[in-house]
């Protein structure tokens, strides 16, 4: 009987044993967050909004023009000025709906590249334009080859009742140096490969980018080797 008793007790202090451990088990872990979620769409700042700085300003003339399409008049471009602006990256964050029009004067700019990333705006400002006067800024978000003569009036007067200016002699001056002398091209293909430097140089980020722009020569093709009818 005391073998039977003794045999009954071992059994129930090891089943409590194995209730104790399995209730110690720490529980499953919780799943990882999702730490690579999107971030948020910036906000589109109010507008008019200067921008901040003038970086490079380089005049240009072409013997081919070429027509403006960031613009409803599609004016014909035979000079103008390359720049490169410093801006707020919210103004040129890339969105599927219409974006802050960037003004140089009384034309719109073309941008050619996005800016997001580095804060840097490479772009065209078309037509005889003086970078003295000009009042350069981002006007109510549109598409623009939308924008016409009539609706660039009236941003400039929004733009002077918010009491945007030019940038000062000193900016321009600076800038016009800082970019060397002026360029007499033939083709916006020219003018896009001077971009394409630019754009690597102060946005890097868009490398791709650049490479679109100024696309690489094609290679020439090596010379097809002699056949035997060639000795004849």
């Amino acid at each position: 009987m005391k073998t039977v008793f003794l045999a009954v007790c071992t059994l129930a202090v090891v089943t409590m044993a194995s209730v104790l451990v399995v209730n110690a088990e720490p529980p499953a872990a919780t799943p990882p967050s999702n730490s690579t979620a999107e971030s948020p769409v910036p906000r589109i700042p109010s507008t008019p909004a200067a921008v901040d700085d003038l970086v490079y300003a380089r005049k240009f003339t072409l013997q081919q023009g070429y027509e403006h399409f960031w613009s409803k008049d599609k004016p014909t471009v035979t000079t103008g000025y390359l720049l490169v602006l410093k801006v707020d990256p919210k103004l040129v964050y890339a969105r599927q709906v219409a974006e802050p029009v960037l003004y140089v004067g009384n034309q719109t700019a073309e941008r050619l590249n996005i800016g997001y990333e580095s804060g840097y705006v490479i772009a065209i400002a078309p037509g005889d334009v003086d970078l003295k006067k000009a009042t350069i800024w981002f006007g109510t978000p549109e598409l623009p080859e939308r924008v016409d003569a009539n609706m660039v009036k009236a941003e400039q007067a929004k733009a002077n009742t918010a009491k945007l200016a030019p940038f000062s002699e000193q900016v321009v001056n600076g800038a016009i140096k800082r970019s060397g002398e002026a360029m007499n091209l033939t083709s916006r293909a020219d003018l896009l490969r001077v971009a394409a430097d630019l754009v690597m140089q102060f946005s890097p980020q868009e490398k791709q980018l650049a490479e679109g722009l100024a696309p690489a020569a094609p290679q020439p093709q090596p010379a097809s080797p002699p056949t035997a009818d060639d000795g004849k």
